[in-house]
């Protein structure tokens, strides 16, 4: 019988209490990113930017980093062979999570989170602010300005 081939693990990521003590409130690389908050407490139906309640399952289609802001949350994926153990993210953690991942979401306090999506490339993807338009995200170089991103796009 062949041995069974080991599958290279996916998990998520995280660098707890992100940038140390001088870091004081939120980083400035983050600044641009999405902001995202789940209320446990209420119930309701989903929207792009507002989740409800204390559990609930979740696959991320594109690499996302996140930076918690504040509340708790632990991460649990579905397959741990090829995603690992579960992790436990809180205010002030970087947190990477890698295409594919699906799992649950045990929402433990009040979280807020600003994310970005990223490509296989490592360059930022810009977010459909309209969650029924079917247009192709552009990708993005994270470290452009706003302003270039523009001058660039009207030189094409």
């Amino acid at each position: 019988m062949a041995p069974k081939k080991k599958t290279k693990q996916h998990p998520i990521t995280v660098v707890h209490n992100f940038g140390g003590r001088r870091c004081t409130g939120e980083p400035p690389s983050v600044a641009t990113w999405g902001t995202w908050d789940c209320d446990p407490s209420k119930t309701g139906a989903p929207s792009q930017h507002h989740a409800y309640g204390k559990s609930f399952p979740w696959t991320f289609d594109m690499e996302e980093k996140f930076y918690v802001l504040e509340g708790s949350a632990t991460l649990t994926p579905d397959d741990a062979e090829k995603h690992g153990a579960p992790v436990t993210v809180a205010a002030r953690d970087m947190v990477t999570a890698p295409k594919g991942w699906k799992g649950t979401w045990d929402v433990h306090s009040l979280l807020k989170k600003r994310y970005a999506f990223f490509d296989a490339k490592g360059l930022r993807v810009d977010e459909d602010e309209d969650e029924d338009d079917e247009a192709p995200k552009r990708a993005r170089d994270s470290d452009d300005s706003d302003d270039e991103r523009r001058v660039r796009t009207k030189a094409a």
